[in-house]
């Protein structure tokens, strides 16, 4: 019977005030994740080795691994908004507290993707490209981190769809939120096959952009009422 209390009454225990932190932490991910990629500066697979000359070897440690540094905290502070995203949608219909689940778990493997596989392999290869492994050793470490990205989209992806077909379900937020979240999450799965084609960074920035969105929904967060209505007139369109 509680749970049926608790999909019956979606925001009974997300306050204003959570809603508003997990915007702010939302939208730190974002701005830390790219400032820590253009500090770190970490060649890409199409690169070759002419990239892992330039930034590796001929490049500053002390700048890499301040960029890795920021990239990392970015996607620790993904992690609370994850699992804010979790409890705040499907609440309401037991398909939508599914989909909402199975995109927190999606998104955590995410993160754990990227930086045990990602950034681990960058850090190695950075070190190792000025302490004795040769150009050729580089590369292929770091190529682990640049296939490691690729396949963390699919992850992504599914954290996306996960979470459209939420808010669908809830019908409590705007139809961008649900819809959105399905298409960039459609984009972000072709993305990985696709990679070699350049299609990976593009995926990335159309779910920077959805995300960015929804943050700054999260900040402006008014009432449930309100968000009710939006739903309401949404779902009658």
């Amino acid at each position: 019977m509680s749970t049926v209390i608790a999909r019956q009454s979606p925001t009974t225990t997300l306050t204003d005030p959570l809603w508003r932190v997990a915007g702010a932490l939302a939208l730190a991910h974002v701005v830390l994740m790219l400032v820590g990629v253009i500090t770190s500066g970490s060649p890409t697979i199409h690169q070759g080795q002419e990239g892992i000359e330039h930034s590796y070897v001929e490049g500053s440690l002390t700048r890499i691994f301040t960029g890795g540094y920021v990239e990392t905290l970015a996607f620790v502070l993904l992690v609370p908004v994850l699992v804010f995203l979790s409890r705040a949608f499907g609440r309401r219909t037991e398909n939508g507290g599914w989909a909402s689940q199975t995109a927190a778990l999606a998104g955590l493997v995410y993160v754990a993707v990227v930086i045990a596989g990602g950034f681990a392999a960058g850090a190695a290869a950075s070190w190792g490209a000025q302490h004795g492994l040769s150009v050729e050793e580089s590369l292929a470490i770091n190529n682990i981190r640049n296939f490691a990205y690729y396949l963390s989209l699919a992850f992504l992806g599914a954290h996306a769809i996960g979470l459209g077909l939420a808010a669908r379900s809830d019908s409590l937020m705007p139809r961008w939120v649900g819809w959105g979240g399905l298409t960039v999450g459609t984009v972000l799965l072709l993305a990985v096959p696709a990679a070699a084609v350049g299609m990976a960074d593009g995926a990335s920035l159309v779910w920077i952009v959805w995300w960015t969105g929804l943050a700054v929904l999260m900040l402006r967060h008014p009432s449930t009422s309100r968000f009710a209505d939006i739903g309401a007139s949404d779902t009658a369109r």
